[in-house]
């Protein structure tokens, strides 16, 4: 089931919660579906809310992944133009 919701074209996957819907909407009461409703909207929050928080924590993490390799490229870069700056210097002296 891993890769089975990547087979599903949009116009499938969209229509069959249509149909789902309606065939359910006609065995309940209004409450009833008013129920079903919101626990399935409360499921689809807490799968958003979740994937969105994976989300946030790994962009964080590669970020400051990313921010320390640029931080030491960039003190790498200080060190050989003061090098550079020196090897200079002693040639002009």
């Amino acid at each position: 089931m891993e890769h089975f919701l990547e087979q599903i074209d949009p116009y499938t996957f969209t229509g069959s919660a249509f149909l789902l819907g309606l065939l359910l909407a006609n065995d309940l009461t209004e409450d009833e579906q008013d129920s079903v409703g919101n626990w399935l909207q409360l499921v689809g929050m807490t799968m958003q809310t979740y994937a969105s928080q994976v989300t946030t924590t790994s962009s964080n993490n590669s970020q400051k992944s990313s921010s320390t390799s640029t931080m030491e490229s960039i003190e790498k870069t200080i060190l050989r133009m003061q090098q550079e700056m020196e090897n200079i210097k002693k040639q002009k002296y």
